[in-house]
């Protein structure tokens, strides 16, 4: 049943920051596509295949055929605020868990395709008037987050492509806890636009080699949700990030190990992102606020795969993948440094794939650090193991 005076009554303000009970976004990211995960999500400049439509729709131009893949893997999930506080003694335990869900579902023909994505699923906690008193109360916010693309790319010339998505973008938010028992959802529109080239190196490079480039912007949305019984808007309901992710990849012959041909790719991406009007509740002695602030992350990351070509899948058209990254993230609460509960993520990364004719199955496991703001002293840092398979079929 929906708690009308919550959403009529808006936030509270005014009090001394202190313990959080929030926390940030960036570390619920579910890195599309089991091959960049293995590559630590640096697939911005080398990326042909569905995927593309998430990493850089230029992308699209160099499939060829049709084919489908299917993802599901580990996704970040959050204790509620009370499940916190019971672990808090007065350092608090472990407060992220995971759980498994479908990430990805794609199909891509010669150009154009089609996707389901499950990038996000947040939590965080901001403080409402539930109850239309002097002070406010905790409220859990749970976000389903997921987007549905349709996406084309093409060739500018021989060496530059171009690519853009339209977006539908779905928010399903539970909001419970200080007395909130409401669900809010919207759905929203979005877009991508992405460029992908190959540098003309033929007489600096040795043949078979490629050094490539690209660059994507895609579009964000407010932290605000219009509720359908008040017509009130709802904020601390996180949204999509604005992005602007531009790098660098390289591919390129091997020597033969053991009879064993090999090919090289590696990728280098730079991502910024921007979340806007972001809520974290906290307490202190003045009472329960919110800090509120946009959100600026700057990620790096790296990573390479090997593919061998070994002589026992030559009748079967097959290949074996190895695959390897690393990634930094940066948080910057621009306005007030308690509205973010991590300021840095560290991840590493791994991945095995096996090509067998029309058929791709890939692995990859990230293990990810989840470092906390200094200025919140009873939450420790976590780390998080988060595992994703795939299968691919062309035809």
């Amino acid at each position: 049943m929906k708690n009308n005076r919550l959403l009529a009554a808006g936030l509270m303000a005014g009090a001394t920051l202190g313990a959080s009970n929030s926390f940030a976004l960036e570390q619920y990211f579910n890195t599309p596509g089991t091959r960049a995960m293995g590559m630590g999500g640096a697939f911005i400049a080398t990326v042909g295949d569905s995927t593309a439509m998430w990493y850089n729709p230029a992308g699209l131009a160099k499939t060829s055929g049709m084919d489908i893949t299917l993802e599901v893997g580990d996704v970040i999930e959050r204790l509620s605020t009370p499940e916190i506080n019971a672990t808090c003694t007065p350092t608090c335990g472990d407060i992220f868990d995971t759980d498994s869900n479908i990430k990805y579902l794609a199909f891509s023909s010669s150009g154009m395709g089609f996707a389901y994505f499950a990038p996000y699923k947040f939590y965080n906690t901001a403080v409402f008037n539930v109850s239309g008193g002097s002070s406010g109360q905790f409220v859990d916010i749970e976000t389903e987050y997921t987007e549905f693309k349709w996406g084309m790319g093409g060739d500018f010339n021989e060496n530059v492509r171009w690519g853009f998505t339209l977006d539908m973008l779905s928010r399903d938010a539970d909001l419970s806890g200080g007395g909130a028992d409401d669900n809010l959802s919207e759905l929203e529109f979005g877009f991508s636009l992405g460029i992908q080239g190959d540098l003309p190196l033929e007489g600096i490079l040795p043949k078979g080699h490629k050094l490539s480039y690209g660059a994507i912007y895609r579009s964000g949305t407010d932290s605000e949700v219009e509720d359908d019984v008040t017509f009130d808007a709802v904020k601390g309901v996180p949204g999509r990030p604005q992005a602007l992710n531009y790098g660098l990849g390289y591919s390129a012959p091997l020597p033969t190990v053991g009879g064993v041909p090999m090919f090289l790719t590696a990728n280098l991406e730079f991502d910024n992102l921007e979340y806007e009007d972001i809520l974290n509740g906290v307490s202190g002695g003045g009472g329960n606020t919110n800090a509120e602030s946009n959100l600026e992350e700057e990620r790096v990351a790296w990573g390479f795969e090997v593919q061998l070509f070994p002589s026992f899948l030559e009748d079967k058209k097959g290949s074996l993948f190895v695959r390897f990254g690393m990634s930094e993230t940066e948080v910057d609460a621009v306005d007030n440094q308690a509205a973010t509960f991590i300021n840095d993520i560290e991840s590493t990364t791994y991945g095995l794939g096996l090509k067998l004719g029309s058929w791709v199955f890939d692995y990859a496991r990230e293990a990810r650090d989840l470092q906390v703001n200094p200025f919140f002293v009873n939450i420790r840092d976590q780390e998080v193991d988060l595992d994703t398979f795939s299968i691919s079929y062309a035809f």
